[in-house]
């Protein structure tokens, strides 16, 4: 009668075997996967998202309907920043690949300006919709939206996150800026 050998070789092959069940494991659920899509939460059809101690609240596109549209086009981007770090925190920068470009504007009819807007430490700035309020704004939109969703792009001093921006009809909003081409 043969024993098995005890010791660190006969644990080898169970401890093996156990790492590789583990490691497929994530395979199993779907639901765990990372998504190569853009990130974010979907609430009362706008979407947030977070990059550090940086979030991006209510963040929606004002668009006219789909008949009204046009390649050319500008639009308001609405969304409202909250710095949770004790230091001021930038939006520099956004982006999608459906437009020329994203620009800052103080208010309706204010002079076109790039994205610089700084949020003090532990503060809110708000670029929602309303009377003379600053804004962004979506210039020269590639093809008419209607009401999909589109990818833009937002660079913070924490980093960088990519949202699916809800498209919304502008009797949602306020309507400020109203589309179309400056």
């Amino acid at each position: 009668m043969r024993t098995s050998p005890r010791g660190p070789r006969a644990l080898l092959l169970p401890f093996l075997s156990a790492l590789c069940v583990l490691a497929l494991l994530p395979a199993c659920n779907p639901g765990q996967r990372q998504s190569p899509l853009p990130q974010g939460t979907v609430r009362e059809g706008l979407v947030d998202g977070q990059v550090g101690a940086m979030r991006l609240l209510h963040v929606h596109i004002l668009a006219p309907s789909m008949e009204q549209q046009k390649a050319g086009d500008d639009l308001g981007l609405y969304l409202t920043l909250v710095n949770e770090s004790d230091q001021p925190q930038k939006l520099d920068g956004v982006s999608t690949v459906h437009a020329r470009k994203v620009v800052y504007r103080a208010g309706p009819g204010a002079a076109q300006e790039e994205v610089n807007v700084t949020v003090p430490a532990r503060s809110t700035v708000s670029l929602q919709e309303g009377q003379s309020r600053p804004h962004l704004e979506i210039l020269d939109i590639d093809r008419p939206l209607g009401a999909t969703p589109i990818d833009v792009t937002f660079r913070l001093t924490t980093g960088t996150t990519t949202l699916r921006v809800p498209v919304l009809p502008l009797e949602r909003g306020a309507g400020t800026p109203v589309p179309g081409h400056s």
